[in-house]
């Protein structure tokens, strides 16, 4: 309970625009946990294989791989408001084509319009909270805004579960529609109801706009002054210029590029991107179709699991003042690779289930976490352009495994996805661990300078980036 008030009372102290920001997420995730949970079930009830729909998440990845790098460029541009109101309209309107077309062509190209949009929601969100927090409040808000999500998330899992069944006990949204009427919904009832499902998921999103039009304006403006002049007059001009290029000599050779920040923690999204294409999107199938739960009671499992997640993330900030954040985001993914590989051998549906609990807390824990060391390792005004080659990264690793994911499964079954998404997870372990193991990233890169000025050695000066 200590814990709950603790994050009650951090959020009073957050910026107006993070909390805005928080509850629009609150309001959106019924929306997302209904779709979650009910979306791959709706394309299996219309008749489509896993092979098909890992061609439909391909699609959608692949808009979002399209848009990353421009999403990017204008979040540092145009800034955090403009761009979550206009990306929000346009996957509302967008998602209702995935809700209502129901042939492969149209299904495919609003997944990839889906796609495009929902690039500019994904890069936006750690510059925005990084631009509107400080560094002293920034795990604990990272990570409440993950709770707040998977909160919600789990009240749209439960009620996603439960939508369909009690659709198809009501005669009238069951009956044959006028043929002049037959192309709005599909007509048998089990894709009707998951259909209406959908629908319903997208009027339950519309109040999540209300928080997005009250932020204040954050457009971003040229910084002028980079450098404290108390700083700038204890370092010399001359020496400051000699240090500025040994540094831009030291990072742009080969060297230096492949050990750089931006360039490992990329490498270390597509691992785990390709890792979690391959059995992330058919986990509701894995659970209904191969272990033979209803649709509600996996959306019972999957709301529980991401209730627990939601606990266990708000633990994380407490745990990283003790271990630091790379030991506990290292520590707590390695936790969850043994996990993955029991339940994908395992067909005991109450062990999977207890499993699934740990494994999706162990391994997302950290999530926030991961999210501030990575904004913190590059400057203000390139962390939109940043995350986006992070976002790029893992989504479009995810858009290469997804497919392949559903063909193994189609073709050999469920347990060869989890091998082979267990070891990529053990690679992009060790390879986040062996380079930032002794390096817990500052947010204010004038630190350095100000160490450097009193050191009598100015050729160790590193950079923040």
């Amino acid at each position: 309970m200590s814990l709950l008030v603790e994050y009650v009372r951090e959020f009073g102290h957050f910026q107006r625009n993070a909390r805005l920001y928080l509850i629009s997420n609150a309001l959106s995730g019924v929306t997302l946990g209904i779709i979650l949970v009910l979306y791959n079930l709706y394309l299996t009830a219309l008749g489509y294989r896993p092979d098909f729909i890992g061609l439909v998440l391909f699609i959608l990845t692949l808009g979002v791989g399209i848009a990353i790098f421009p999403a990017g460029v204008c979040v540092d541009r145009f800034g955090g408001k403009a761009i979550l109101i206009w990306s929000s309209v346009a996957i509302g309107i967008c998602g209702a084509g995935q809700m209502l077309f129901r042939q492969p062509g149209p299904l495919l190209v609003s997944s990839f319009l889906v796609g495009l949009a929902s690039a500019f929601v994904y890069v936006v969100n750690a510059p925005f909270l990084t631009t509107n927090s400080t560094p002293a409040e920034r795990a604990h808000l990272f990570s409440l805004n993950i709770v707040v999500t998977l909160a919600t998330t789990v009240l749209g899992e439960l009620l996603g579960g439960v939508l369909p069944l009690w659709f198809r006990t009501l005669p009238w949204l069951m009956a044959p529609l006028p043929s002049r009427l037959s192309w709005a919904l599909a007509s048998g009832p089990e894709p009707r109801s998951y259909q209406l499902a959908l629908l319903l998921a997208g009027i339950i999103a519309a109040p999540s706009f209300l928080p997005l039009f009250l932020m204040s304006n954050d457009r971003p403006v040229p910084p002028v002054v980079t450098v404290p002049v108390s700083v700038r007059d204890r370092v010399p001009l001359q020496q400051r210029m000699r240090l500025t290029f040994a540094h831009w000599r030291r990072e742009t050779s080969l060297p230096g590029l492949f050990v750089s920040p931006v360039v490992v923690l990329t490498a270390v999204q597509v691992l785990v991107g390709l890792g979690a294409g391959l059995f992330i999107p058919y986990f509701n199938l894995y659970f209904v179709q191969h272990l033979g739960a209803s649709s509600a009671l996996f959306g019972l499992i999957d709301g529980g699991a991401n209730a627990f997640n939601a606990l266990l993330t708000l633990l994380a900030p407490l745990l990283a003042v003790r271990l630091g954040k790379i030991n506990t985001i290292t520590f707590t993914r390695l936790l969850s690779v043994p996990l993955l590989l029991i339940i994908g051998f395992s067909h005991f549906l109450p062990l999977v289930v207890v499993l699934y609990f740990l494994r999706q807390g162990t391994m997302d824990m950290g999530a926030g976490l991961f999210q501030v060391f990575s904004m913190e390792a590059i400057p203000r005004q390139h962390r939109g352009l940043a995350n986006s080659v992070y976002q790029v990264a893992g989504q479009s690793a995810s858009a290469i495994s997804t497919p392949l994911g559903g063909l193994i499964i189609v073709h050999i079954g469920y347990p060869p996805v989890f091998v082979a998404a267990a070891l990529l997870y053990v690679v992009a372990i060790g390879l986040l661990y062996l380079h930032f193991r002794h390096d817990e990233r500052r947010d204010e890169p004038v630190v350095e300078l100000v160490k450097a000025a009193d050191s009598p050695d100015h050729s160790d000066i590193s950079s923040p980036i």
